[in-house]
């Protein structure tokens, strides 16, 4: 049986926890990934809510993702993850209320799809679609840099 020392179980801790803090680039690219999965998400939502495609049992998994990922969407810029490659406007770290305020609408309204899409009524889904997709235009409007 392996016993751990004082210092092997502080250098073990260490390890670990320089492990957990990632690098700005790292934030960057994990954010771009999670904003990549929205866009799909939601873009996979309109196709399916339009009659575009006929995948309507595939409608409440894209909107729990939807939701799931709305919901870490404060969490996604953290303090020093706004230099580098990233198209984050420096406004979300000086407006961080307002930012959070932002990002608090976008996961109420995706959380909101999502129950709409649970219950089944399609009235209840068009009217939870245009908060849900307001929000991410909102964002990005004021917090994000054109393209």
């Amino acid at each position: 049986m392996h016993r751990f020392t004082r210092t092997g179980t502080a250098s073990l801790l260490l390890a670990l926890a320089s492990h957990a803090a990632a690098a700005p680039e790292d934030d960057i690219r994990y954010r771009k990934s999670v904003m990549t999965a929205l866009a799909g998400h939601a873009g996979a939502i309109q196709l399916i809510f339009t009659g575009k495609v006929a995948h309507q049992d595939a409608l409440l998994g894209h909107a729990e993702a939807l939701a799931s990922a709305g919901a870490e969407l404060s969490a996604l810029f953290p303090p020093g993850s706004g230099t580098g490659k990233t198209d984050a406007l420096p406004l979300i770290w000086e407006d961080a209320a307002g930012f959070r305020k932002a990002a608090e609408a976008g996961r109420d309204a995706t959380a909101a799809l999502r129950e709409a899409v649970k219950s089944g009524d399609k009235a209840a889904i068009a009217k939870a679609l245009k908060p849900a997709f307001d929000s991410c235009k909102g964002c990005h409007d004021r917090y994000r840099k054109e393209e």
